[in-house]
């Protein structure tokens, strides 16, 4: 009785399994089928990390600014130090799919000039770019005026860059075409950030707000307005390729 109790739940236990690992095994088959080796879907994986790693980037960005408001004595420090933890860790998620074992493997098969992978490196330089610079930017000494006008600017840049890196996933997400009835809405949602994006960061620029700085004689000779000026430039050479993304679709 007792080994034929063991025999039955052998039996069940396998049959689970195999429900399971089956259709999972079909659905790989049916992606390498579709993509040959599956490059361009590793690829578009990867995209979608690098757009989260810069959303991280943006968000900590954002803390470090916070802070540097100098509003909150109390919260001030530990608001600082996580800004400046989700900025590092945003950074290293770019730099691993950029240069880490999977990218590798990819190099390796032979896909370096690939056009996709091409487009891959182009945008993770673009993001490593503005990374970089929001890392090194200035956040101490007194608020006048017209810093705290730039700093505000700045917030703003950094915002499109966050609606820019988040669009992009939802419309790459729609665009695999995984969820038919809800893939054309994604699309469309993610699309309208990007553009959203990319038109925040023009309005930022020809707002009266910049005028009235120029007019005032804070010029492009100044070291905080020609970095607001090159940060600009950085992010929307960073939105321009998120909107021109190649879709890889399922079908």
């Amino acid at each position: 009785m007792r080994y034929t109790v063991r025999f039955i739940v052998s039996v069940v236990a396998l049959t689970f399994a195999l429900s399971f690992g089956f259709p999972r095994y079909i659905y790989a088959e049916e992606i390498k089928h579709m993509h040959g080796d599956g490059t361009s879907m590793e690829l578009h994986h990867m995209h979608t990390m690098m757009s989260h790693g810069l959303a991280m980037v943006t968000e900590g960005s954002d803390m470090v600014m916070l802070a540097a408001m100098k509003m909150s004595p109390s919260l001030d420090p530990m608001t600082l130090e996580h800004g400046r933890q989700m900025i590092r860790s945003g950074k290293e998620v770019i730099e691993h799919f950029m240069s880490g074992s999977q990218m590798k493997e990819l190099h390796k098969a032979g896909h370096v000039d690939d056009p996709l992978m091409q487009y891959t490196h182009e945008l993770g330089k673009a993001m490593m770019k503005v990374v970089g610079m929001l890392e090194k930017m200035s956040v101490e000494g007194a608020m006048g005026a017209d810093t705290m006008t730039m700093h505000h600017m700045h917030l703003i840049i950094i915002h499109a860059l966050g609606m820019a890196a988040q669009g992009s996933n939802m419309a790459m997400l729609g665009k695999m075409g995984m969820c038919v009835p809800v893939d054309k809405f994604s699309v469309g949602e993610g699309e309208m950030m990007m553009t959203g994006a990319r038109w925040l960061l023009k309005e930022d620029f020809e707002d009266k707000a910049m005028k009235e700085m120029h007019d005032k004689g804070v010029s492009m000779d100044k070291a905080m307005m020609a970095e607001t000026h090159k940060l600009s430039e950085a992010a929307a050479k960073v939105i321009d390729l998120l909107e021109k993304m190649p879709s890889v679709g399922l079908k």
